[in-house]
């Protein structure tokens, strides 16, 4: 086989290499720096596959011919490189529309004055037909093409340059990929050097060749370093700005790198050096952390550090780093910073704490409302019951003023209940102890509770229930329920009306209901009971005031009993409220008591 034609399979494979890698690179195409890698790659193919088909032309047509293929690429490819490596070290800020066009104006010049030279002959003096010679294409070199060739160098320094500093600054992992790619690189520009000079008098273009090893070394960097990922330099700014500290550390425990934020844990960092400084002597006054990276074991624990500005608090996280076969090739260690967190952590525990003393100081509060008010307050009713037996032959003017004076005590003793009834509502509204009870003697604690009211405005009571009844409910609340329906049937009852307290057994559940003939329910009171509204308080039929809490109050317990508040009022001819709860307690495995069936 003739010496052009093996050179022309090598310069295929090497074509086939660069289509491989740019194919690679093209399956990550949505990175600005993949595509300008697809597209390098590409270009080199083209060259190579041009050149392949040249050395082994026949005439001078099929020369110039393949030498056109060839310039499809050969401009382009020191240019994309360039915007390549401006990418690949973060610094696609500076590649605008401008920067694009100032890039490739040589490039589409160089490639325009390629297919126009039989016209101008500016980019080759002269291209002949040597049959004799191994490579038999001649190239007499023009103006232009040194041009091309003084501005494919200077992309090429430019790009070295950057690889350099991007090395300098790198970590080792990324300075491995880094060098792979500059070494690569660095191959087809020193044989472009030997082209150009000629040094050995021969006509051969030994770039394209240098292609083979290029491919080859960057198979090889994508398969080890995974070079591909194509964002070191972008994943190195992204350590730098996080906000967490971190520091690497290599298993003998020497500091391998940090970013900024590390520095605001560690201002002594500044004094190590990256890559040969131990982190031992930084942690001489935190032992306990210090022992975590001596164990070389993962961990997790807060570290308090004492600064000029006070005590900062950092939870920090200690993590093993494996190469690929797991094994430990060195230490991680972030610091997360809690300061704030653990002073507003703080301010709410102090909240808590005063919110947890006023209401100590509430329910002592109300202790004294039940024992030192309401207890005085039971006494003068009883007193009253008392004297106003002693006191019938008293003149009608004295005993109606005796009369009004029992009537505020009642009505005092009425509205310390019902503030007693919110109370509990407020402090025990999770804490619902049901029993199975009398049905019977809860209504007639409630109508002996009322009936002192009820006989000052001469309505009559009447209790309808069958004395064998039971319910199975919270005992104080069903009381508290009936006492506040009864007082509320009272107070918007004319005098010598009726009202009738009584419950029925309805399937599993005791249907309680209060009717009265009174002037309806209001408005308002049947918002507070159909909805979550805030209780309002209306007069009664003879100026009775309160707070409005009495509905608000038999709503909500009777929601916890498992039922729901009802109320079929007429406007001038009464209301009846009513509610049901279980008549007995729920089977074993059966669940809650179902809701209100009404």
């Amino acid at each position: 086989m003739e010496i052009p034609n093996i050179m022309s399979i090598v310069l295929l494979i090497a074509a086939l290499l660069m289509l491989y890698i740019s194919f690679l690179a093209f399956r990550k195409r949505r990175l600005p720096v993949a595509r300008s890698t697809a597209l390098a790659m590409l270009a080199a193919a083209v060259y190579s596959f041009g050149y392949a088909f040249e050395i082994v032309g026949r005439d001078l047509e099929s020369v110039k011919f393949w030498l056109k293929v060839e310039y499809l690429g050969i401009p382009f490819i020191s240019t994309l490189w360039l915007v390549f490596v401006l990418q690949y070290t973060g610094r696609e800020a500076v590649l605008k529309r401008g920067v694009y066009a100032l890039l490739f104006a040589i490039p589409v010049l160089t490639l325009l004055l390629h297919y126009t030279n039989d016209y101008h002959h500016l980019f080759y003096r002269e291209v002949r037909y040597d049959a004799d010679a191994i490579i038999s294409t001649v190239l007499v070199k023009g103006p232009w093409y040194w041009v091309h060739i003084t501005y494919n160098y200077l992309e090429a320094a430019a790009g070295m340059a950057l690889f350099a500093f991007a090395y300098a600054k790198a970590v080792p992992v990324v300075r491995k990929q880094i060098a792979v790619m500059a070494l690569g690189a660095a191959a087809p520009w020193a044989l472009n050097v030997i082209y150009v000079l000629k040094p050995f008098g021969s006509n051969l273009d030994l770039i394209p060749f240098s292609f083979v090893l290029s491919g080859l070394f960057y198979i090889w960097g994508i398969y080890r370093f995974n070079l591909l990922r194509l964002a070191p330099i972008a994943l190195e700014q992204a350590f730098e700005t996080m906000l967490d500290g971190v520091v690497i550390l290599d298993f003998d425990n020497n500091v391998v790198n940090f970013n900024r934020a590390a520095l605001r844990v560690f201002e002594e960092l500044r004094n190590v050096k990256r890559h040969s400084g131990s982190i031992v002597p930084l942690l001489d006054k935190h032992p306990e952390l210090l022992e975590s990276i001596r164990r070389e074991q993962a961990a997790e624990s807060r570290l308090p550090i004492e600064g000029p500005d006070g005590a900062r608090h950092y939870d920090y996280k200690l993590s093993i780093v494996y190469d690929k076969g797991r094994r430990p090739i060195g230490k991680m260690l972030m610091f997360h910073e809690i300061t704030e967190w653990l002073d507003q952590q703080e301010k709410l525990l102090e909240g808590a704490r005063q919110l947890e003393r006023l209401n100590a100081f509430k329910d002592r509060l109300f202790t004294v409302v039940a024992h030192d008010i309401r207890d005085p307050l039971a006494v003068l009713i009883s007193l009253t019951e008392l004297l106003e037996r002693e006191l019938e032959e008293l003149a009608g003017d004295n005993l109606e003023a005796f009369q009004e004076l029992r009537g505020q005590v009642v009505d005092t003793f009425q509205l310390v209940e019902t503030l007693l009834d919110w109370f509990r509502s407020q402090r025990e509204s999770g804490a619902f102890r049901p029993t199975l009870g009398d049905a019977a003697s809860l209504v007639r604690q409630a109508v002996d509770s009322a009936r002192i009211r009820a006989e000052m405005k001469r309505i009559r009571i009447e209790a309808d229930i069958r004395e064998d009844l039971t319910v199975y409910g919270d005992k104080g609340m069903l009381a508290s329920i009936l006492r506040n329906l009864l007082s509320n049937a009272i107070k918007f009852t004319d005098a010598g009306g009726f009202v009738q307290v009584g419950a029925r057994k309805e399937e599993d559940r005791v249907a309680f209901h209060v009717r009265d003939t009174g002037r309806g329910l209001a408005p308002e009171a049947e918002q507070c009971l159909l909805r979550d509204a805030d209780p309002v308080s209306g007069i009664g039929t003879e100026g009775e005031r309160g707070l409005g809490l009495g509905l608000a109050i038999a709503k909500e317990f009777v929601r916890l009993n498992g039922g729901v508040l009802r109320a079929d009022s007429v406007p001038g001819q009464g209301s009846t409220l009513s509610f049901s709860v279980p008549a007995m307690p729920p089977r074993e495995g059966g669940g809650e008591a179902a809701g209100d069936g009404d």
